[in-house]
């Protein structure tokens, strides 16, 4: 797993926020038990279900302005309410352990760099897209299926 000393943090995790999720559960989806992990990652608490957890699948956009590159993706969600990981500074193993499509965003919301990545190599491609000084935002996408999986920004005080 990458990590980092939260003083040198580069960047910060950002899942579905409480309110998205909430307004997606609301609404509902198809419902999903979990029965092989890994396999169902919530995009709020940012882990794989464990085998008999009920998640449901909805279609979540996580740009929150106009963009050509405007999609929305589908993304399980734990049907139950849980929380995003304590810790924001660190890649979790839903990430490490897939292949990962990931895209880097200037503030105009468009694109200006990609690629492609085992989600060991997570860490290298966020620090190369963050040193360019225009890139304002990454997503990370299962490079499979094309599930968002979580944006990735910098910290407030970088």
């Amino acid at each position: 797993m990458h990590s980092r000393d939260m003083s040198t943090n580069t960047f910060l995790l950002e899942p579905i926020s409480a309110a998205d999720a909430e307004h997606h559960r609301v609404r509902g989806g198809t419902v999903h038990i979990a029965d092989s992990h890994p396999g169902y990652p919530c995009r709020r608490c940012l882990e794989d279900a464990p085998v008999g957890e009920e998640l449901i699948l909805v279609s979540h956009d996580p740009f929150d302005h106009a963009t050509p590159y405007r999609s929305a993706s589908p993304i399980f969600l734990h049907r139950a309410s849980c929380d995003p990981p304590e810790d924001l500074a660190t890649f979790p193993v839903q990430l490490t352990r897939r292949r990962l499509s990931v895209r880097a965003f200037d503030d105009a919301a468009l694109m200006t760099d990609a690629a492609v990545v085992d989600g060991e190599d997570l860490g290298a491609v966020v620090d190369d897209f963050l040193s360019d000084g225009a890139v304002t935002r990454i997503h990370v996408h299962n490079a499979d299926r094309g599930c968002w999986a979580v944006t990735i920004t910098r910290p407030p005080d970088s």
